[in-house]
């Protein structure tokens, strides 16, 4: 069996765009091979991000489909960057684009989240502000819609989610007025058979990442690493950097099976028993 092959981030924003772009002005594949005199299947190739758009090829066909301005722009800025290995996204349409890419294209994807509840498990209300106080989230939040989409994706069981929360992140969600509510919550779409949700204790040599960051696999192999902070979210896919992110997230994974087998005697520890 032949390994899931990596696409780099840059060329999955170029190929899923000009695929958009293109069905958004209603014109079939065949029809815009025929006028870019251009095969269809290298078309499509370049559509699915199996072929690379050269900077040239992205200018071609974004000629053809009547694209200018700031979009024109945004392309070309994306298509500097197909030979890259990882790729910070600034831009929060640019960045969701590549999270459901990947999403789409994994068997598995792995969340760790330290200090808060991952996104996709999180109640609304928590999306107001940070725990106990009266400022902004510390977490990197999803736009509505976007949440919307990716809570959708996780419910419908097409692929395995591993939820891995770490300790202080489940204690500062159970210290919320609704903790009931969210466990509740927790409890629910830990019950479905494509998730797991595992709990990682707080230890002071604890090696993992203080960053959250998502995993993307493909018959466990990694394809793509995403960490977010405020402003941005970097998508990785060196080679080198996909090994380690893979091993702290088996890393984790073993210390929270530690964890759960020894969570009787940990003190406080409601909320790990009741997942």
């Amino acid at each position: 069996m032949s390994l899931p092959s990596i696409r780099r981030p840059a060329v999955l924003l170029v190929s899923s765009g000009l695929r958009e772009a293109r069905e958004r002005r209603k014109i079939g594949l065949r029809h815009l091979a025929y006028r870019l005199r251009m095969s269809p299947a290298r078309l499509s190739g370049l559509e699915l991000g199996k072929r690379i758009a050269h900077p040239s090829d992205v200018s071609h066909i974004l000629g053809f489909l009547g694209i200018s301005g700031v979009e024109y722009e945004k392309f070309m800025e994306s298509a500097k960057h197909v030979y890259d290995d990882n790729l910070v996204a600034t831009d929060d349409m640019r960045s969701f684009s590549l999270m459901w890419t990947y999403e789409q294209m994994s068997d598995r994807i792995v969340e760790w989240s330290p200090f808060c509840l991952p996104d996709l498990l999180r109640l609304p209300q928590h999306f107001d502000r940070e725990p106990g106080t009266d400022e902004e989230p510390a977490c990197p939040e999803l736009g509505p819609l976007e949440r919307t989409v990716r809570r959708e994706a996780v419910l419908d069981g097409s692929r395995h989610y591993l939820f891995l929360i770490g300790e202080d992140a489940l204690r500062s969600a159970g210290n919320e007025p609704d903790a009931d509510a969210q466990i509740r919550s927790l409890r629910s779409v830990a019950s479905l058979h494509h998730v797991t949700v595992r709990i990682v204790p707080t230890t002071a040599n604890n090696p993992s990442p203080a960053h959250a960051f998502t995993l993307f696999e493909d018959r466990r192999t990694p394809m793509a690493v995403a960490f977010k902070n405020v402003h941005c979210t970097a998508y990785l896919t060196d080679r080198a950097l996909l090994d380690r992110y893979s091993g702290t997230a088996k890393s984790l994974q073993r210390q929270a099976l530690r964890n759960a087998a020894a969570a009787d005697t940990l003190a406080d520890f409601t909320w790990g028993r009741a997942l």
